[in-house]
């Protein structure tokens, strides 16, 4: 297993304190800033106890509500929807917990209905905008607030906060993206999901590959298992792209079928694993606490 690369030091997570450990990603669906603000603190108190990493903020429920859409699709201008959500990125970053921006769409389960168009327009948004707050605080370190960074939005130079991007490798422009985050030192996970089934073992290992080859820091994919074989496809799929593939790669099998590779991820090569502190974000979540104390029994 290879460590999740966008991990805070600062923040003296579980997963970095005990490499053995895969980090623990909690998802967020915040829609203001004051949700996303309690949810993150919620968070970094569970990361002070022993039980998280990361937050993962899916921004397409924002999306939808920020485009003023009853049907889940984009209207307004793709600008103004990564604007909004950039503008609350300072209420997650105080936190101090890494943080994954995500556009879950919905040709892979997502509450956003958007063309390829708009998506690429938008995580190209996000992309820039990350880069403009972490090139912010690079050049200002410790000196406090610095009002706004170039992109509009509010930034504060003594967060110091890993952002990360994830990309949907199967959309059309994600090898772009993928180059775009890379020039501009964003952190990418790219993630493919299946809620119907599980793809075979030679598409999966295609899927992995392919995710590194275009440049992703990690390779993800999420699968919905029928039967018990699915989920250990799953994790053999993923144990053999982890010792052939240079980057950190991440399995999950969902569902309540599939909880044991939320658990035992880390043996099969598995970075990191989601679990939930109140809503889940996807089949079979486990509450954060207790996955953390299984964590730690197996792990030590």
């Amino acid at each position: 297993m290879k460590s999740l690369p966008f991990l805070n030091p600062a923040a003296g997570t579980p997963a970095v304190r005990n490499s053995w450990r895969p980090a623990v990603i909690v998802p967020t669906q915040a829609i203001d800033a004051d949700e996303l603000a309690a949810e993150c603190a919620a968070a970094a108190a569970a990361a002070a106890t022993g039980i998280v990493d990361a937050v993962e903020w899916r921004i397409d429920p924002l999306l939808v509500v920020a485009s003023g859409s009853a049907q889940g699709g984009v209207h307004r201008s793709v600008h103004s929807l990564a604007e909004a959500a950039l503008r609350l990125l300072p209420g997650a970053l105080s936190a101090g917990l890494s943080i994954l921006l995500t556009v879950r769409t919905g040709f892979e389960g997502g509450q956003v209905e958007i063309t390829e168009d708009d998506y690429a327009e938008v995580v190209r948004e996000l992309i820039a905008g990350v880069a403009d707050v972490e090139a912010d605080a690079g050049t200002a370190a410790g000196t406090g607030p610095t009002g706004t960074a170039a992109s509009g939005v509010p930034s504060n130079a003594s967060w110091g906060v890993p952002v990360a991007v994830d990309i949907e490798i199967d959309r059309a422009e994600s090898r772009s993206l993928i180059a775009s985050a890379r020039e501009a030192g964003v952190p990418i996970v790219a993630s493919h999901h299946n809620f119907e089934s599980t793809d075979s073992s030679e598409r999966l290992l295609k899927t992995f590959a392919a995710m590194s080859e275009a440049g992703a820091d990690v390779a993800k994919v999420a699968m919905m298992p029928q039967a018990p074989a699915d989920v250990l496809r799953l994790l053999e799929a993923t144990a053999a792209a982890d010792a052939s593939l240079p980057v950190p790669v991440l399995g999950i099998s969902m569902g309540s079928l599939g909880r044991s590779s939320r658990i035992m991820g880390a043996d099969f090569g598995s970075c990191a694993t989601f679990a939930q502190i109140g809503q889940a974000s996807a089949p079979g979540q486990i509450e954060a606490s207790v996955l953390a104390e299984i964590l730690d029994r197996i792990t030590g």
